[in-house]
């Protein structure tokens, strides 16, 4: 019985120090995203705090479970914190990985059927010294691939230029495209936005202005695909989705940072 009691401790022990080293790698790679710019946001900023915690946990186990004992052995339930802190976790988890599936099938979505091909929308993304950010470029690539294939759809490609880019999201797609070989006739610049909502807001306007078709296809990482369709959704456009890929590296702080902003789409 006792040697079985010390197996159990010991394995108790092996998943705190993997726990904990997991979470310190996790937390390590949220600063670099932080000092590198790409996790100045609510994703990375959660990011870090899901690895402290982890840590947290991992280190402080044995009290933990000390202080719930002595609460058993009092004649109470299970420490009131300790529950508290089993029932976000589990909330958290079902959450994120019922996004996860949605963010799965919004990737592939195919545009409603219609008369006419679907107009492929090519969201914006940070443009860098005059380059495409690396998931701008993903998304470049993906419209370019699904343009080549299908040459009979339009382009619009859409995002206005920040304070810090040497030209606009627009442009830059729309150069790359045509290095890439689109014809420059297929593709409509809008350079306005600054928001999901105004890309796909000012691109619906320039679909109806050139009558280019009547449903699209949006472009864009595929952690996004899902907020953004419910926009277009809340803005009465009929959509689908291709899925553009994230370096590996990226997509924690990203994939955190859509679980927030689903919620928001879905409150306001």
């Amino acid at each position: 019985m006792e040697e079985k009691k010390n197996r159990f401790e010991k394995g108790i022990l092996i998943l705190r120090i993997v726990f904990f080293i997991g979470a310190a790698l996790m937390l390590l790679l949220f600063i670099a995203l932080l000092f590198s710019g790409a996790g100045r946001n609510i994703g990375g900023a959660f990011g870090i705090f899901l690895s402290l915690a982890i840590m947290a946990y991992a280190l402080f186990f044995p009290s933990i479970r000390e202080k719930n004992r002595n609460t058993r052995a009092a004649g109470g339930k299970k420490w009131f914190l300790l529950r508290v802190v089993h029932l976000l976790t589990t909330i958290f988890l079902l959450y994120a990985v019922t996004v996860g599936v949605f963010m799965g099938v919004a990737a592939h979505r195919k545009a409603p059927s219609s008369d006419r091909p679907p107009v492929v929308v090519v969201l914006g993304c940070l443009v860098k010294n005059g380059r495409p950010s690396l998931l701008l470029q993903e998304r470049i690539d993906t419209a370019y691939e699904y343009l080549s294939a299908h040459p009979e759809c339009y382009c619009i490609v859409t995002g206005g230029k920040g304070s810090d880019e040497a030209m606009s999201e627009a442009r830059c797609m729309y150069m790359e495209l045509v290095k890439m070989g689109i014809s420059e006739e297929r593709i409509f610049m809008e350079e306005r936005s600054t928001s999901t909502r105004e890309n796909l807001s000012f691109s619906k306007e320039i679909m109806e202005r050139e009558n280019l078709g009547d449903t699209m296809l949006l472009v864009t990482n595929s952690w996004h695909e899902l907020r953004a369709q419910m926009i277009a959704n809340s803005q009465g456009i009929p959509c689908g989705g291709e899925g553009a890929d994230t370096p590996i590296w990226l997509l924690p702080c990203y994939y955190f940072r859509e679980l927030f902003g689903v919620i928001y789409q879905l409150i306001f």
